[in-house]
């Protein structure tokens, strides 16, 4: 799923930078602009660090998302922190829009490509860890 995977070390912080189909894509720019949108939004943001977090989701969404519509596959470039956004929103996602009802052809299949998703998502944020930690010299 995440192809051509390279760990590259920016601002003494790991970052994967892979490249990612259209379909995958889209889906995972779509459950981060559905998680902004259903929690960032309908929450109060009277905290700085709840707008620094809408900000930071909307962005990286943005990021995901440039490419929409071009049916080449693209990089994407995220750190620990960014991949665990993903994971919260593609779980956020599937386990409120995975219902027994009926669902339309697109929407299936974007529950489809995101729960294939989660597994690479998981162990790409251990690996991303591990890297943190060798970068910072805390590593055994």
């Amino acid at each position: 799923m995440l192809e051509d995977l390279h760990l590259v070390a920016e601002s003494d912080r790991a970052v994967a930078v892979f490249m990612v189909a259209v379909d995958p894509r889209t889906a995972l720019a779509d459950a981060l602009s559905w998680l902004v949108t259903r929690r960032f939004q309908a929450e109060a943001l009277d905290e700085a660090d709840r707008a620094i977090e809408l900000r930071a989701a909307a962005a990286l969404a943005d990021r995901i998302d440039e490419h929409r519509g071009v049916d080449a596959k693209a990089p994407v470039r995220v750190n620990a922190d960014e991949v665990r956004l993903l994971i919260e929103a593609v779980v956020a996602y599937v386990s409120e829009r995975d219902t027994e009802s009926y669902q339309p052809p697109e929407e299936r299949a974007r529950l489809g490509e995101l729960s294939g998703l989660l597994d690479p998502l998981f162990d790409l944020a251990l690996e991303l860890d591990r890297a943190d930690e060798v970068l910072r010299g805390t590593a055994i």
